[in-house]
């Protein structure tokens, strides 16, 4: 069995941390110990901003947070940009009676999803962006508005709901960050891999799958932050980083099944 199949620590372990698992997240969501390299960067956020269409997927590389390095490799948080007013109103969702409830929260600008620890299912800013050090902007590929207004349904009508601090797929009433896409957006098949006895979906997954031959899902940009500033990276500079980051992990220990974020 490979390593990334078994996991490092012993399934003893596991089960003895599992049922600590949302009071760990609660503390871990919660440790930052700088700005992310993008944040407060207005130029980085009209880059993005211009480049984002409905129901793409934003990965984020939290590594100035406790919670972004739980997870391993470089990618640890996802979320999905909806829409604007504008926007949904074009797919014939404005009116939809799942997104009525939010049309003030659009209206100010909370047009993206995510399952996050700290609340759950819930509408974030688009200024949250760019409250990372690298993000990386993958575009599903999505047949007809028909398909649009049932994918859009779909996120919205998670809204609300509990994070799966477990990071149980099986588990389909809390959500995890990429749990959610994958209901909402099935037909993508998000590549999936099985560590400590549960299949999970891993954000650096979904990155390597878009570089690559996958149909379903299309590299759009890539956003690498450092001290000295930000840069547009290629895919290739993407998939040496992802395998960098993986290198790290290995050399040190699997990482825990602990809450992406």
């Amino acid at each position: 069995v490979r390593d990334e199949e078994r996991g490092r620590f012993p399934p003893w372990l596991i089960k003895v941390a599992e049922p600590a698992a949302p009071a760990i997240g609660f503390v871990v969501s919660r440790v930052e110990w700088r700005d992310g390299y993008l944040s407060a960067d207005a130029a980085a956020l009209r880059f993005v901003s211009k480049r984002l269409r409905p129901f793409d997927i934003i990965l984020f590389s939290n590594k100035h947070r406790l919670s972004g390095r739980t997870g391993g490799g470089l990618f640890g948080h996802s979320a999905v940009y909806l829409g604007s007013e504008r926007d949904l109103r074009a797919l014939g969702l404005w009116n939809d009676p799942a997104v009525v409830p939010h049309h003030a929260d659009i209206r100010a600008g909370r047009t993206m999803i995510e399952s996050a620890q700290r609340h759950g299912v819930a509408l974030a800013p688009v200024s949250h962006i760019v409250e990372t050090d690298r993000l990386m902007i993958v575009r599903p590929q999505i047949s007809g508005n028909r398909e649009r207004r049932a994918v859009g349904r779909r996120f919205f009508a998670r809204i609300g709901a509990r994070f799966d601090h477990h990071i149980r797929l099986e588990e389909t009433e809390r959500l995890f960050c990429t749990e959610l896409i994958d209901q909402a957006m099935p037909q993508l098949q998000l590549p999936r891999r099985t560590q400590y006895d549960r299949q999970i979906i891993f954000p650096d997954d979904i990155a390597k799958a878009a570089i690559g031959d996958c149909r379903r899902l299309r590299f759009v940009t890539y956003l690498a932050g450092d001290r000295t500033g930000w840069r547009v990276a290629s895919a290739p500079e993407a998939l040496a980083d992802i395998s960098s980051a993986g290198r790290s992990t290995h050399r040190s220990s699997e990482p825990l099944p602990l809450p992406f974020d």
